[in-house]
């Protein structure tokens, strides 16, 4: 008895070890790492697509390979008729900024002007005008931000290759590393440990894929609209509109904001047309298109969802308030899991 102790306790601490070792060769090796995230994130969201055709006798390499040549056809034209454009934008983004920064100045001073006037008290006074002020330059900015994102994107050329290459292996053997990675689970929890896994993925599908095909059509009845209506940047708003497509509630506004405010600064006339056609896109997005697409929520309360949407973007910024619902929702199957399990005992 006390010999099978003994060799539980050095198999925990092997195994501890083993773990402590896994976890620094991986914080070692973090900066390489991106192409491997991307790479199980699309395997992630492409393995039911070749699920669907291994159904229909199709081997998994060639199911890979025709969502290969698919994928490759529409992103190849939409580089060759869309990135001349985008570049394009970009670069008149680029030379425009100084004249809106300008703009964005001379509606300051107006407002100051405009207030001067009032009898307010001096030390009033001195406050808003440095608030005018940490807005102007927080404006000025993020005009100049987002044009450098939209530069730096382009410029992971490496990881944007090697992805493709590390999902095609991953997808090949999607079904053999999952049995592997449940073959390293004890038989008396493999059970559980599948049920669980099940209820994370129906939350991923219901959030993650549905929501990106949203964003998608979000962004690019965007682009088109803007576009008829002759506003400027209008393939880069599309692209904005649909990003922040996928967070919750805020989403819509974080896409509104920039465009009409862009569309102000061209004319007042423009900046109502734009207001209307991305207010009728998301009327049509939650009325129609989502409904259709996303199904079933993922079961958080309206509260909770804009708790942790405000939680995510106070800690990580806006890549916090895309990935706040998902993990919760997650993280709200783990809970439940494990309650269900204690009260098993």
């Amino acid at each position: 008895m006390i010999k099978n102790d003994n060799s539980k306790i050095v198999r925990v601490i092997i195994l501890t070890i083993l773990a402590i070792l896994f976890i620094y060769f991986l914080i070692l090796i973090f900066p390489i790492t991106t192409p491997f995230f991307i790479a199980f994130f699309l395997a992630y969201l492409l393995d039911p697509l070749v699920d669907f055709f291994e159904q229909k006798g199709i081997g998994r390499t060639w199911g890979i390979l025709i969502i290969y040549v698919t994928l490759i056809s529409l992103i190849s034209a939409g580089i060759f008729y869309g990135l001349p454009k985008i570049i394009t934008e970009l670069n008149k983004f680029a030379d425009t900024i100084p004249i809106y920064a300008k703009q964005v100045q001379e509606y300051i001073k107006a407002f100051q002007k405009n207030y001067s006037k009032v009898n307010i008290p001096e030390s009033i006074r001195i406050i808003t005008d440095d608030t005018i002020k940490q807005v102007e330059n927080y404006l000025i900015q993020i005009v100049r931000s987002v044009a450098q994102g939209f530069v730096n994107f382009f410029t992971k050329i490496f990881d944007i290759i090697l992805a493709p290459i590390l999902t095609f292996y991953l997808l090949k053997d999607f079904d053999a590393i999952k049995e592997w990675f449940l073959n390293l689970i004890p038989a008396a929890h493999r059970k559980d440990l599948m049920y669980l896994g099940q209820q994370m993925d129906r939350v991923l599908k219901s959030f993650l894929r549905g929501h990106l095909i949203v964003a998608v059509l979000v962004g690019g009845l965007t682009a088109i609209g803007l576009s008829l209506v002759g506003m400027e940047f209008a393939l880069v708003l599309g692209l904005v509109a649909g990003v922040f497509n996928i967070i919750p509630y805020f989403g819509p506004l974080f896409g509104i904001i920039p465009a009409v405010a862009l569309a102000l600064l061209q004319s007042k006339k423009m900046a109502i047309y734009v207001f209307l056609i991305m207010v009728g896109i998301q009327q049509l997005e939650g009325n129609i298109i989502s409904p259709k697409i996303l199904g079933k929520s993922i079961g958080l309360h309206p509260l909770m969802i804009i708790l942790v949407l405000l939680a995510g973007g106070h800690i990580f910024g806006i890549l916090g308030m895309i990935l706040a619902v998902p993990f919760t929702g997650i993280l709200k199957v783990l809970i439940g899991f494990i309650l269900k399990k204690t009260m098993e005992l």
